[in-house]
């Protein structure tokens, strides 16, 4: 089963992932935002099992000098590094038969075939119970693409259904 947390920029969506994941275990990534004293600068991926972190996106004016940019999408470029990170992760989830997967978070990226769009294709062939954060006005859109046909939409922050 697909269990989608739909919820707008900052209503709680990461937060009920982590949740969710401390009560049912499983393993997958957070994307967690970056900030430098109290600016927001980017996302980390975060392996909730492990705690193992590596840098996803910043926006363009705090890119590292030693970049690998995958590619820029809005304000923000993203890592190549990151994606095998985030692959890596979801390899070994899939090999160990660890359930259920959180993939946080699915949008424009994956809508346009990057990102985290292959990731999400394999995990949901597997069958395995999944986690997936998307923004509200994705959902709808999410769902089609990836040909979804068995979901539940929870709200972000809430624990009443959509």
């Amino acid at each position: 089963m697909l269990y989608i947390i739909a919820g707008g920029i900052d209503e709680g969506k990461t937060q009920k992932m982590n949740a969710l994941y401390h009560e049912k275990k499983g393993d997958g990534f957070l994307s967690k935002k970056i900030f430098v004293d109290k600016d927001f600068v980017g996302y980390e991926i975060v392996r909730l099992s492990s705690g193992e972190k590596m840098p996803l996106a910043y926006k363009s004016e705090h890119v590292p000098g030693d970049w690998d940019e995958m590619y820029r999408f809005g304000p923000f470029s993203f890592s190549k590094k990151a994606f095998v990170f985030a692959e890596r992760i979801i390899d070994e989830i899939i090999k160990k038969g660890i359930e259920p997967v959180f993939i946080d978070e699915i949008g424009p990226l994956e809508l346009r075939g990057e990102g985290f769009c292959e990731i999400l294709n394999e995990v949901l062939n597997t069958g395995k119970d999944v986690y997936i954060s998307v923004r509200s006005h994705c959902v709808e859109d999410v769902i089609e693409k990836f040909n979804i046909q068995r979901y539940v939409i929870k709200a972000a922050g809430k624990n009443k259904n959509c």
